[in-house]
């Protein structure tokens, strides 16, 4: 059976002070344990992370600035260097829980009316440079824009298309995202 202790420490130092002083060594800056012995490194103690404007998580404030260790021991006894750091606290725990944020950036459609991506590019200042392009390239692609009642977001027309104008995947999805927000 494992029997969890709690420590606390002025910093990083005095715990590896106290790792020396069981008579575990410590490379790397970091103790090795005896056999029977799990060590959970916590830290500074942080408190729980909120959310912030435009929905971004915020980090929470540092509630105790001290090295915080749990150590877990199995069929053996605490080492006493460690008797003068054990604390109890109130709410033995690592981390605080947040529950997942939804994303802010909404989803990227599939497929938008033809009259709103114009509307987005013209908003962009693209559709000159689009138009252009679409006149150059003649054919099909013409037909193409001439013809087509909706865009879809994988299509070869528009890959092209974008491809021959410098635009990134990242701009085409924030293009179809303004056009699908777009009211008539």
């Amino acid at each position: 059976m494992w029997t969890t202790t709690y420590h606390r420490f002025l910093n990083r130092a005095a715990f590896l002070d106290a790792c020396a002083a069981a008579d575990w060594p410590v490379t790397h800056s970091a103790p090795q344990l005896p056999h029977g012995v799990a060590l959970d490194m916590v830290g500074a103690l942080i408190g729980p992370p909120s959310i912030g404007d435009g929905d971004a998580p915020v980090a929470g404030e540092v509630v105790d600035p001290r090295f915080h260790v749990n150590l877990a021991w199995h069929a053996r006894n605490m080492a006493p260097a460690f008797a003068a750091s054990q604390i109890a606290p109130a709410t033995p725990s690592r981390t605080f829980g947040l529950p997942p944020a939804a994303s802010s950036t909404p989803a990227v459609p599939t497929s938008i009316p033809a009259w709103k991506g114009k509307a987005a590019l013209r908003e962009a200042g693209l559709l000159g440079a689009v138009e252009a392009a679409v006149v150059a390239a003649g054919g099909r692609v013409q037909d193409a824009w001439e013809g087509a009642s909706e865009w879809e977001r994988s299509s070869d027309f528009l890959l092209s298309l974008a491809a021959g104008l410098g635009l990134t995947s990242s701009q085409i999805d924030e293009t179809f995202r303004t056009a699908d927000l777009i009211q008539s």
